[in-house]
């Protein structure tokens, strides 16, 4: 199993000033990437996948000594701040592995959804981290650190050590509605 050090909560489509994902701008983020020392990132921009997935797309051909994980972050329903109820799900082929990210409070109803959490995010520095790492443990969810990177200088100022076998195999299978669109597993 090799480890690496993997930015998972990054939005670069918006750090760039939303650009189609073409060879250049990916060139400007798999820089960025390797100057914060890191072997890839998860692009998650908020209620936007399609980005993540075309990055992936031409990194896998250009710059295949980093790795581009697509994802996205979005809202989900329920009761508080919508801060405190986002999630993000990393597409890993048939899998997806899903976090909530920056928690401010105990939310079981999305927790119970996903398969990690942040305990570390650069951006919210606020957040409670010892709740957060209590959280984990209470709900059996890898704990995460992430930069939440909204402007490239940001990728990698935090980030997890892990596998992608671990995610991989902590993930839940994904699923396509009968209109042949990805569910969301909430």
């Amino acid at each position: 199993m090799r480890y690496l050090k993997l930015d998972l909560h990054t939005h670069p489509f918006e750090a760039l000033g939303f650009p189609s994902p073409s060879i250049d701008t990916v060139a400007k983020i798999v820089r960025q990437v390797k100057m914060a020392g890191l072997d890839g990132i998860a692009i998650t921009e908020h209620e936007e996948r399609s980005y993540g997935f075309e990055a992936a797309e031409i990194a896998k051909e250009y710059f295949p000594e980093v790795i581009i994980i697509p994802g996205v972050e979005f809202e989900v329903s329920g009761i508080g701040p919508a801060t405190h109820r986002q999630v993000v799900e990393l597409y890993l082929g048939d899998r997806v592995f899903r976090f909530q990210v920056h928690p401010y409070d105990e939310r079981p109803e999305i927790l119970l959804t996903c398969q990690g959490i942040e305990v570390r995010n650069y951006l919210h520095k606020g957040m409670d981290e010892d709740l957060a790492m209590q959280l984990a443990l209470k709900f059996n969810l890898l704990p995460l650190r992430n930069s939440d990177a909204h402007r490239l200088k940001e990728i990698g100022k935090c980030y997890s050590v892990l596998s992608l076998e671990v995610l991989y195999e902590k993930g839940c299978e994904r699923r396509l509605s009968k209109y042949g669109r990805e569910q969301r597993y909430f």
